[in-house]
């Protein structure tokens, strides 16, 4: 089985040269798929296409989208990169192991990564199934954007060349981010209709600890059919 390649995704971007340094790094592990999200005004210019250089046609293709909730909508797993503690009950990992399997049991896998200034939000994060951590050097944690794009595509470039025994397909189905995002919208609707979300400046936090919850491991379709039902159940 050919194991399907993850998307690679720069949550708003600063330089534009930084996001051709992605695509050259990700053109160097045969990654193809970048999507971008809410980058710079006129990033597509000179500087990211020299930078890029041969892979000038990652850039071209990328997709845009202003908001990344939209843009996960058709993907079974996120796994989120930082190097920064954001208090979130979220499972975490460091193993590219752990990464391997997940490239092995999912068919559509996106990989985040947050502006180069600040990295990924709580609100970027609550939406990932996975927290993915590279270790460095403490004294120096700070990875540059492309180096660590480049890190993660050299991991699945060797993970995927590395398997001699064919994979046998999973045939889990796990439902996509835009499948759950819908079942989220009804379900904090009905909860903020009734006043759930008190004080309403413990809104977004208790919204991330109901994230937390359904994204402690993925879910199939059946599984999510039967939280639809249960949940209409009790709002009518």
């Amino acid at each position: 089985m050919i194991i399907n390649k993850p998307t690679i995704i720069l949550v708003r971007p600063q330089l534009p040269e930084n996001i051709g340094m992605v695509a050259r790094v990700m053109n160097n592990f045969s990654l193809k798929d970048l999507i971008i999200i809410n980058p710079k005004k006129d990033w597509h210019n000179d500087k990211s296409i020299n930078s890029a250089k041969k892979a000038s046609t990652i850039i071209k293709k990328a997709k845009v989208y202003n908001d990344l909730k939209q843009a996960l909508n058709k993907f079974t797993y996120v796994i989120a990169t930082t190097n920064r503690k954001r208090f979130l009950n979220k499972k975490s990992t460091d193993s590219f192991k752990t990464l391997n399997q997940i490239f092995k049991n999912h068919r559509k896998v996106a990989i985040i990564f947050g502006p180069e200034n600040s990295g990924l939000t709580n609100e970027d994060l609550r939406l990932s199934d996975l927290l993915f951590s590279i270790n460095t050097n403490s004294n120096s944690n700070s990875l540059n954007l492309s180096h660590a794009v480049g890190i993660m595509s050299y991991k699945f470039f060797e993970f995927s060349h590395s398997n001699v025994k064919k994979l046998k397909e999973d045939k889990t189905d796990y439902i996509t981010k835009g499948q759950l995002s819908k079942y989220f919208d009804y379900l904090f609707e009905n909860l903020t209709s009734k006043n759930f979300f008190a004080p309403k400046e413990k809104t977004e936090s208790m919204k991330n600890n109901i994230y937390n919850i359904y994204l402690k491991s993925p879910l199939t379709k059946k599984e999510l059919q039967t939280l639809w039902g249960i949940t209409k159940k009790l709002t009518k």
